[in-house]
């Protein structure tokens, strides 16, 4: 089992989202594409709300790989997508001087596929020193097989292998200050908070309170799969 040196904070922590290709999301199947996508995008508004540096790659984007999601791009319009010719992204060396120009230690890497995109770069940092974080719910792979063994291998190797919500709240770490960003992504990206918020806004006495400092009047809400 690893111990993290510490918790994340906005400030000690790059998040790395490698190839979460148009066109890999249509065939990696060992999640629900509709859960895939609130998981990735719930976890890369994460790094907006808390101002955490993003580094997006992509492998093969002229091939059947695709390029990246547009709603990443929609997300961060102003970071550059490395679209880089090694299987591995720690391979490449635009790719390592992003995050090495970051000069942060901890890395909280998604990927699509897990065993690939996600794992190889995850073992080749804690090679070089890094304290490395994967992602498991906004990342994919064939069938949940391939991402049951590769959480083992990751894990064996050192690995922290987290969900985005559990990095949000790690984050967040005290509701009375990122209270109202817990609650707002929850409610766009995970389903059965989206309905716990609904009915505390139709039924409670300060709802409106709530509504503001959360950020929800107007928003439709984000349909999402059923698990």
């Amino acid at each position: 089992m690893t111990l993290p040196s510490s918790e994340l904070t906005p400030d000690n922590c790059v998040f790395l989202m490698i190839d979460h290709q148009v066109g890999l999301m249509q065939f990696l199947s060992s999640i629900d594409p509709m859960l895939l996508k609130n998981n990735i995008l719930g976890h890369a508004k994460t790094a907006k709300a808390m101002d955490i540096p993003v580094i997006m790659g992509t492998s093969w984007p002229d091939g059947p790989n695709g390029p990246t999601m547009p709603e990443l791009k929609a997300i961060f319009p102003d970071v550059d997508v490395i679209d880089r010719p090694f299987v591995n992204f720690w391979n490449d060396d635009a790719s390592r001087k992003a995050v090495e120009a970051t000069a942060r230690q901890k890395l909280v890497i998604s990927g699509l596929a897990t065993e690939v995109c996600a794992a190889f770069p995850a073992i080749s940092a804690l090679r070089d020193g890094y304290e490395v974080y994967v992602v498991i719910d906004a990342s994919a792979d064939f069938n949940p097989l391939i991402t049951q063994v590769t959480v083992t291998r990751l894990a064996a190797a050192g690995v922290i292998v987290t969900t985005w919500v559990a990095v949000l709240a790690e984050l967040a770490a005290n509701t009375q200050v990122n209270g109202q960003h817990i609650g707002k992504l929850l409610s766009e990206h995970m389903g059965q908070y989206q309905a716990a918020m609904n009915n505390f806004l139709g039924t409670a006495v300060h709802a409106d309170e709530v509504r503001r400092a959360v950020g929800l009047t107007g928003q439709p809400p984000i349909p999402m799969a059923a698990e």
